[in-house]
């Protein structure tokens, strides 16, 4: 039986911050020598700005977004994988996918996500909290309307869960096509 539950993804390292600090003390220290220098002030201060939004780029991305994976029945009792992000005090849907239309799920470490390929027609969405988590999970849905890969780092134990609730979810979903 399937029930709803929600889990929230948490960073497997601190690459992020650690980058978004080192890109901070940079903007700093390039402003802070363009106002010293007397000469090049121009250059300088671009490449403290170009650090500085480097920096706003990942925390954007990494550090003020917290991502959870919920699963819902949706309305018709079919049962839903929902990715939200969390953003100060403003959650926001990313994406909805139905449980029966997971195709695999894969687990990748960093190479082998790298190394990837994705054809021509499909789409590829990452909700990955973790800047190069060593390990994450593909799932491949295909809907009567797009071929995705979904990009989540979660554990072991969510990701055997959600492979059993999107085969128990297939065959609900055979049974209520029979009728």
């Amino acid at each position: 039986m399937i029930s709803e539950f929600s889990v929230k993804a948490k960073p497997s390292n601190n690459k992020a911050r650690i980058l978004f600090i080192a890109c901070m003390m940079s903007s700093f220290a390039f402003i802070t020598i363009s106002t010293l220098i007397p000469i090049y002030k121009g250059l300088v201060s671009l490449t403290g700005v170009a650090f500085l939004c480097a920096a706003l780029i990942l925390y954007t991305k990494y550090i003020a977004p917290i991502y959870y994976y919920d699963i819902i029945l949706g309305g018709e009792g079919e049962p839903l994988l929902v990715v939200r992000q969390q953003t100060g005090k403003r959650y926001t849907t990313l994406c909805r996918i139905f449980l029966s239309e997971i195709v695999k799920i894969e687990k990748e470490n960093d190479e082998q996500r790298r190394a990837h390929k994705i054809s021509g027609d499909t789409l590829k969405y990452s909700y990955l909290p973790s800047l190069c988590p060593s390990e994450s999970y593909r799932i491949t849905t295909v809907s009567s309307h797009e071929r995705a890969e979904i990009l989540i780092e979660c554990s072991d134990e969510f990701a055997d869960l959600l492979g059993r609730y999107s085969n128990e979810a297939k065959e609900m979903h055979i049974d209520t096509n029979l009728y």
